[in-house]
């Protein structure tokens, strides 16, 4: 069930982003939509990975890898809307 909403927020939020694109008339080319959509697989997979721990019991283990892979996801994010989805650049 967690993993069904977890696919439902990221699609929804993608899906937002999109429309947030189109409302800002932004020109984002194909490479740029292939890294968002890799970064939402990819924070996708931080959050299954993490919920696999915590089913696991292995709560520890979700902290250290939740910590390493949400940072790099994080990072990623920031970068993404600073250099793809931001006016200043255009």
């Amino acid at each position: 069930m967690v993993y069904i909403l977890i696919g439902a927020v990221s699609m929804a939020g993608f899906g937002i982003l999109v429309r947030h694109a189109q409302n800002r008339r932004l020109h984002i080319t194909w490479w740029q939509w292939l890294l968002t959509a890799f970064c939402f697989i990819y924070a996708v997979f931080v959050l299954a990975t993490i919920v696999t721990f915590l089913e696991e019991g292995t709560i520890r283990g979700a902290l250290v890898m939740g910590m390493i892979m949400g940072i790099l996801a994080v990072i990623w994010g920031v970068l993404l809307r600073r250099f793809v989805f931001s006016r200043r650049y255009r």
